[in-house]
């Protein structure tokens, strides 16, 4: 990681999603950081924008998460393969029925990287579900 003018130097990019133990998603994400890093300020961040999950999961206390991330190449837009893995994991019914999703836009004509990255991550979403436990699916 770099540091620059004060602020960390975005070089990585990634999605992600918070998923609960019945395997609904209740959150995705993208970051230019460390999942590790990002996954920390959701949970102790103050700032409700940043640290979402504490701030909006009210289950939180009660809950076991798991987060999956995937990188993403800098050339393609992480906001992009997160707003259409969104809608991915919407369509085939791998949303939590509280999924915190109003920060996702709707993309009308997607980039078609981002759609091939979207969909690679729910096979491997729905791979890893399979694995936990294959009764999930």
């Amino acid at each position: 990681m770099s540091v620059r003018d004060g602020e960390v130097v975005a070089d990585e990019s990634w999605v992600y999603t918070w998923i609960e133990a019945d395997g609904g998603v209740v959150y995705v994400g993208a970051t230019g950081l460390d999942p590790g890093t990002r996954m920390w300020l959701h949970l102790h961040d103050p700032d409700p924008d940043v640290g979402r999950i504490a701030a909006r999961f009210d289950r939180l206390a009660s809950s076991q998460l798991e987060i999956l991330a995937m990188r993403i190449p800098a050339e393609i837009s992480r906001a992009d393969v997160r707003d259409v893995l969104g809608a991915r994991l919407a369509d085939e019914g791998l949303l939590a029925e509280d999924a915190i999703i109003d920060h996702l836009q709707l993309v009308l004509e997607p980039p078609a990287e981002a759609v091939e990255l979207a969909d690679r991550y729910v096979a491997r979403l729905r791979s890893y579900l399979e694995q936990r436990d294959p009764q999930t699916l």
